[in-house]
């Protein structure tokens, strides 16, 4: 019996029952609709492993965490998966990593400049004006979360309301600060200037070239609140498919001979714009990338227990999933019963894969 299972167990009746009510007093997100497998997609040749001891570790190591799903990937073949690979998952926060990525694509095709202004392009919020110094910030000051701006926003987490600071505190582009309310709006950025939802243009741009299996365009769902303007657009990815996406950013945007995403691009927005405190083990931001200097890696994160880690030096990527549900109901019961999965068994699993793999690409060119 699962760890999981064991949990569900205890449930008393008491809690049930509180469930129930405050399932019937919610209006439910819609459930998104898995679908069957892409016509485009493909499966991955397996990777070499060199340590096949560290493979069964992981493995062993993998049913004591709250994840639900590992996938780990070396040079884009597949090195270890475990758990419902498959089923897509709500990416949670790792949603703005993935956006990085569009913003690149689009930044070449000529739909966006990084220097380009709120005001220039016509955003607002309804809900609560912008002053004309919050109108100064750009694209870039949104995608390093530097914008200034510092209003309630759609998927806001509790920390980050409690630490946001006083309107006007900063100006543009001087102080960081993991702000929703930017994120959002950089979602609605990209789509009123390419005309494109973010489903589609992840679907067209990215989950096509690499041959996900399960991503469709309507695996994007969004959620509008009453107090802003800006509504959070809501990423649901399998495990298997979001190593692919990592895949990129650990070969310099490339999958095989398709450039995906810029290779200039995969550079700068992974460089340090910011440091981090109080954030272990991240120490920097980027452009929407989490940043561990010390590691030589990057991260995207996301709430209840979404992780991928690029280790682009030995062409590394690995994901770890918790199943926070595909409806509001279920995410009451994952909140209730269940729990975040940690970092530190991310990285535990990071030392076991490279350990799996460590010499592999100079077995494979001799």
């Amino acid at each position: 019996m699962s760890p999981k299972t064991r949990r569900t167990l205890k449930i008393s009746l008491g809690t049930v029952v509180v469930l129930a009510v405050a399932a019937i007093s919610v209006t439910a997100i819609p459930a998104i609709s898995i679908g069957g497998r892409n016509a485009s997609g493909f499966d991955l040749p397996a990777a070499k492993v060199t340590n096949p001891e560290a493979v069964r570790e992981a493995y062993a190591y993998l049913p004591r965490t709250r994840f639900d799903a590992f996938v780990a990937l070396k040079d884009a073949k597949l090195l270890a998966r475990w758990g419902d690979t498959d089923l897509p998952i709500n990416t949670h926060s790792v949603r703005k990593s993935l956006l990085s990525a569009l913003y690149g694509i689009a930044i070449e095709k000529g739909y966006l400049r990084l220097d380009q202004t709120l005001a220039e392009l016509g955003i607002d919020d309804k809900a609560v004006p912008l002053t004309p110094i919050e109108k100064t910030a750009t694209i870039r000051d949104l995608l390093e979360s530097r914008s200034g701006i510092y209003i309630e926003a759609a998927g806001e987490a509790k920390g980050m309301k409690d630490g946001r600071p006083r309107r006007g505190a900063h100006r543009p582009g001087e102080a960081f600060y993991y702000n929703n309310w930017g994120f959002n709006v950089l979602g609605v950025i990209f789509e009123q200037r390419t005309g494109l939802g973010i489903g589609q243009a992840l679907y067209e741009w990215i989950a096509r070239p690499t041959g996900m299996t399960t991503f469709k365009p309507g695996h994007v769902i969004y959620e509008q609140p009453r107090y802003t303007e800006h509504r959070q657009f809501i990423v649901f990815m399998s495990a298997a498919d979001l190593a692919r996406f990592g895949a990129l950013y650990a070969n310099g945007g490339r999958w095989g001979d398709v450039q995906v995403v810029p290779e200039a691009w995969v550079e700068e927005s992974t460089k340090a714009y910011s440091d981090v405190t109080g954030m272990d083990p991240f120490d920097a931001y980027g452009y929407l990338w989490w940043i561990d200097r010390d590691a030589d890696v990057i991260w995207a994160d996301g709430w209840g227990g979404q992780f991928m880690i690029v280790d682009a030096k030995r062409h590394l990527v690995l994901v770890s999933r918790n199943d926070t549900g595909r409806s509001l109901l279920q995410l009451g019961w994952f909140i209730l019963f269940d729990g975040d999965g940690w970092r530190s068994h991310h990285q535990k699993l990071h030392q076991l894969m490279i350990a799996a793999s460590e010499g592999a690409r100079e077995t494979e060119a001799q």
